[in-house]
């Protein structure tokens, strides 16, 4: 969603959801089963709702993806040029965890510490069912 909102000055969170919106046909029509992983926080479950309509005729599911609080704010802080952005991160780790609809908005949810970036893919599209099945290949078929 960040690169759908790469314009200045920002008209404001619609925009992005709604440049989804008028992309999306293109992505469908050239990939009918077409299988996308959007990065983004929800606000709330309405914000779910506007994605939802975003992407008519999509199954929409919703991971969430975790850590300990204290890795989530070594991981913000580290990624930001100032410590006073580094702060302001640090604070909306705290607001996001004290939030009480996390459970109504996910379908799931995977830790992410200790595990590998790809542990943590391969965890997400094995829950979605998006892992291809198995190839048999003579190699592997000796191996066994």
């Amino acid at each position: 969603m960040d690169e759908l909102s790469l314009v200045h000055p920002y008209p404001g969170r619609w925009f992005p959801r709604e440049n989804l919106r008028a992309i999306w046909p293109n992505y469908v029509d050239a990939v009918p089963d077409i299988k996308l992983i959007i990065p983004m926080v929800f606000n709330d479950e309405e914000e779910v709702e506007l994605i939802r309509a975003a992407l008519p005729g999509a199954r929409l599911m919703i991971c969430e993806t975790t850590a300990p609080i204290a890795i989530l704010k070594k991981r913000v802080s580290d990624r930001e040029p100032t410590e006073e952005l580094a702060a302001a991160l640090r604070t909306w780790v705290d607001v996001y965890h004290a939030r009480s609809d996390h459970e109504r908005i996910r379908h799931f949810q995977v830790v992410t510490h200790p595990a590998t970036v790809d542990e943590t893919v391969r965890e997400i599209l094995d829950v979605t069912s998006w892992l291809p099945p198995a190839q048999v290949t003579p190699d592997s078929a000796r191996e066994v």
